[in-house]
């Protein structure tokens, strides 16, 4: 009887750590078979978990985290990253030529990734940025594809993002008149200021007023006054600013918890959230309210003209109301139109903070590269030798080869939105290694050092072909010190014309995307970024900054923006 008991004790005991050696089994990294990793990694129960949280505290850089650990520690352009058995490897791709290939070529093998959905889902449902490649996300992309035409843009977009730069160089110059030059400002806060004007013009048609609320305050300062002023005289911008600021802020800190969809949720039932979506709501639906009762007055045929449309919400409201005349149905109440409301507050989110900082990095490599700094101001000064500053049109229509140069390796060096996620939809390979159906891809869209080498034979099909019409400017003069700011790698001789010209395939261009879910506001941003590069540098000259702002480093919120946004600015 005893026997019998300790026998079953002991049988009971064998059970119990055979089941500890499954579940101990169960919890170590599964990775996918080849693709490679580290095999250290796969050993221990956490993975490469413990190796990313010491470098994004040291670089302050999520991204750059999960590339170092992984594709840079094995040297070479497709890994895994390694997590608990309960979660499936990321597969990390940092080969450019791939990754054009993929958003560009591939669309029917990958979209959107569910954890880059997530992210944004709980607070913006309805924006084309949160959903996955349905016919209700192409036919609601129609409607608005024609707020990033070319007609548009030069009509709508181009004269206000002038005016506001210039607001933007009045209050430069009156900084400079009261303060030593010796004195570095940051620039990143007047230029999602100036940005955010300009955006929420476009979207809506208003002025926030921003920027001119910071130069009149600046004026009464140095008129002797008190800087004081009335909440009655703030103008929208300021109330913008801060509720853009609060979910800039708040999204970038959930992205970096375990699970990012949850607590964005969480987030959503916060007072401070149903605040920021009050006001800004409130704020849409007033100039939404103005502009149907304009549209509800004026006949059929006057609808098909855009003659009258004064922003992004007047074309597309007036498109809907249109639609619906011609259907023989009530038009839609467009303030309960989450579609449209989400979609507004994704442009104005994204809109004014991704450019901002894309100009805070210019104004880092300017100072840094003074000699693409002086050339830059004198192909400018040949192309608009003045009187006065250049139009938005006049400085559009320029042909010159060494701004649109200037302009390409700013997007690509300040790595501005540096990753981004794609799914497998179906069973492929990437660079050789099989992707299984289900798979999400982590990728680098930031060029800023040459891709570890890899077989030309295992690349894509379509990939090749893409090499062999364009050629693979990494291997090439284009793709040589990539560290470096050379506009000149942008830029071949024409042999037709002897002159030179700006080489758009020089190097991949991954800096907004590419393809059905590349950046929306692709040409909206390049316009303005080129009509404000050509207005500060004809204005103003980038000093030398202290050393304790020479850094290059790095902070990785939502978008990657300068720990040191600072210039000295001279003006000319």
């Amino acid at each position: 009887m005893v026997f019998d008991s300790l026998s079953v004790r002991v049988g009971l005991l064998s059970l119990a750590v055979l089941g500890l050696i499954l579940v101990r089994r169960k919890l170590y990294p599964k990775p996918y078979p080849g693709i490679p990793y580290n095999e250290a990694s796969a050993k221990r129960l956490t993975g490469d978990i413990m190796e990313i949280a010491p470098i994004i505290k040291e670089k302050n850089e999520f991204s750059a985290a999960l590339f170092a650990v992984t594709t840079q520690k094995l040297g070479v352009p497709i890994a895994q990253l390694l997590f608990p058995g309960v979660r499936k490897p990321l597969i990390i791709l940092e080969d450019p030529r791939e990754i054009e290939d993929i958003i560009v070529r591939r669309h029917k093998e990958f979209d959107k990734a569910p954890t880059s959905l997530a992210i944004f889902r709980p607070m913006f449902r309805r924006a084309t940025l949160t959903q996955f490649t349905t016919p209700e996300l192409k036919a609601q992309k129609r409607l608005w594809a024609d707020v990033m035409g070319v007609d548009f843009l030069r009509r709508i977009a181009a004269p206000n993002i002038h005016k506001c730069t210039l607001e933007l160089l009045e209050l430069w110059r009156l900084r400079a008149e009261s303060a030593s030059n010796d004195r570095p400002i940051n620039v990143l806060d007047d230029f999602k200021n100036t940005t955010l004007d300009a955006i929420w013009i476009v979207i809506l048609g208003e002025e926030a007023g921003t920027v001119r609320f910071d130069i009149e305050k600046l004026k009464h300062q140095l008129d002797g006054f008190s800087s004081s002023t009335t909440s009655s005289q703030l103008p929208v911008g300021t109330f913008l600013k801060e509720q853009v600021a609060y979910i800039s802020a708040t999204i970038a800190r959930n992205s970096n918890t375990p699970s990012p969809e949850l607590a964005q949720k969480l987030e959503t039932y916060t007072p401070r959230y149903r605040r920021f979506r009050r006001i800004v709501t409130g704020e849409m639906t007033r100039c939404m309210k103005k502009a149907v009762e304009h549209y509800q007055s004026v006949a059929e045929g006057a609808l098909e003209s855009d003659a009258s449309d004064t922003c992004a919400m007047d074309l597309v409201l007036r498109r809907q109301i249109l639609q619906a005349r011609k259907a023989g149905v009530e038009p839609s109440d467009p303030t309960k139109d989450l579609s449209m409301l989400d979609e507004m507050f994704t442009m104005l989110l994204g809109g004014h903070d991704s450019t901002a900082n894309t100009l805070a990095w210019f104004a880092r490599y300017m100072e840094r590269f003074p000699g693409v700094q002086t050339t830059l101001r004198a192909v400018l000064r040949e192309a608009f030798p003045g009187p006065g500053l250049p139009s938005a049109n006049e400085i559009l229509d320029a042909d010159i080869p060494y701004l649109d140069g200037v302009c390409e390796e700013a997007f690509r060096l300040a790595g501005t939105a540096k990753a981004n996620l794609r799914q497998a939809l179906v069973d492929t390979t990437i660079l050789g290694c099989p992707i299984p159906k289900g798979a999400e891809i982590f990728m680098n869209y930031h060029i800023d050092r040459a891709p570890a080498p890899w077989e030309e034979e295992k690349r894509s099909e379509t990939s090749k072909a893409a090499a062999e019409k364009h050629g693979d400017g990494l291997r090439g003069v284009a793709g040589r010190d990539l560290g470096s700011f050379n506009p000149r790698r942008w830029i071949v001789m024409d042999e037709k014309t002897g002159k030179e010209k700006f080489d758009a395939y020089a190097l991949p261009n991954l800096a907004f995307g590419g393809g059905f879910r590349g950046c929306f506001g692709r040409r909206l941003a390049q316009m303005e970024f080129r009509i404000m590069v050509v207005l500060l540098i004809l204005s103003f000259e980038f000093l030398e900054l202290p050393e304790e702002h020479q850094s290059m480093a790095a902070i990785e919120k939502i978008f990657r923006e300068p720990k040191h946004p600072y210039a000295r600015l001279r003006v000319l």
